[in-house]
């Protein structure tokens, strides 16, 4: 009996995937993400839905995952401070406004 032992060469493939991107499938349109993002980096497209415009541009605050109702936003959050978790409340109740400064 012969063992035969066969080693795949690695390959290692790079992949790019953007820091911050929503999910046209569970994306309703509703807006909230363009309202909380303090950069307006999500912005309505063509078809009603949002997608994000400049990413490159994002801090990862994670603003607009938190507050998006369909969880619809795919980002790596970044470990920090996390102030603008809930920043749709705070735009609707100014009095409220804390942070980390």
């Amino acid at each position: 009996m012969i063992k035969i032992t066969i080693k795949a060469a690695s390959i290692k493939i790079p992949i790019v995937i953007p820091k911050i991107s929503i999910n046209p499938d569970l994306c309703t349109g509703c807006g909230i993400c363009g309202e909380v993002c303090p950069f307006g980096i999500p912005n309505p497209n063509n078809e009603g839905k949002y997608e994000m415009y400049e990413p490159e541009r994002c801090t990862e605050c994670s603003a607009c995952k938190r507050n998006c109702p369909t969880m619809a936003i795919i980002l790596q959050e970044r470990k920090g401070c996390g102030c603008l978790w809930n920043a749709r409340a705070v735009a609707k109740n100014p009095q409220n406004n804390s942070c980390c400064g």
